[in-house]
């Protein structure tokens, strides 16, 4: 602990620099610092370590914000580049993450390796299907899968929150069903994948319940409490009319 209070001490410049350039994606990891923090608490992990590694896990990301989708305004700019360069500038930013934090003081060696390791080898999928090649390899993250069960953790939550926010916008998230069904499919994907071997099905089962329970809080009905609340106003008005 006193570790990460140095660490965070020490690196203050940078977590406020992450947010002045790229604050889509600050906004992101600060979302996903909320999911690690509740699942951690849950399985009795440390929390303090899991919170900073999900806080920082997109840092690279200012070296080029605007290559992020969060970082976009309507324009990508991934609509006039080849999918090659595409796969080479989006990935990179694990390695740009690792780099930015590297010479800080105090950096703890686990959040190192979780943050490297929250991709896995993953398939970048849009930019796989915009290629329309055969095979995936080519378009995989070229990281170690996750080793330990925090990176693990990381893996899921920021794979659930980008795929939460994606649905809220198109409002593909209105029901306690369509999250739920949203967490099963991400992780089913990833475990198919293999890039979940080191979990336990227990903890597994835990984290989908954690997960449930968080989106719910943060995508609650909130058009329903709207108009919930205008029918009220229509009914206290007509009551006022009769009298």
């Amino acid at each position: 602990m006193n570790n990460l209070k140095k660490f965070l001490d020490a690196s203050y410049h940078k977590l406020e620099l992450f947010r002045e350039t790229a604050p889509g994606s600050f906004k992101h990891c600060k979302n996903v610092a909320g999911l690690v923090e509740a699942i951690a608490l849950e399985l009795k992990l440390d929390v303090d370590m899991l919170s900073v590694s999900a806080l920082y896990h997109d840092i690279g990301k200012c070296n080029a914000p605007m290559v992020f989708s969060e970082n976009q305004d309507e324009d990508n700019i991934h609509d006039n580049i080849e999918p090659s360069i595409s796969y080479q500038l989006i990935t990179r930013h694990v390695g740009d993450s690792i780099l930015c934090l590297l010479n800080l003081e105090d950096m703890p060696r686990q959040v190192l390796e979780i943050i490297s390791q929250h991709h896995g080898n993953t398939v970048l999928s849009a930019i796989f299907k915009k290629s329309k090649s055969k095979s995936d390899e080519k378009f995989r993250y070229r990281n170690k899968t996750p080793q330990t069960l925090e990176a693990s953790i990381l893996m899921i939550a920021d794979q659930v929150e980008a795929k939460a926010k994606s649905f809220f916008n198109d409002g593909n998230l209105k029901k306690s069903d369509d999250r739920r069904t949203l967490i099963d499919e991400v992780i089913q994907h990833l475990i198919d994948d293999d890039q979940l071997d080191i979990m336990r099905v227990g903890d597994l089962k835990v984290i989908k319940r954690v997960l449930v329970k968080e989106l719910e809080s943060v995508y609650h009905k909130r058009v329903d409490y709207s108009e919930e609340d205008e029918e009220k106003v229509k009914s206290t008005k007509k009551k006022e009319l009769t009298i």
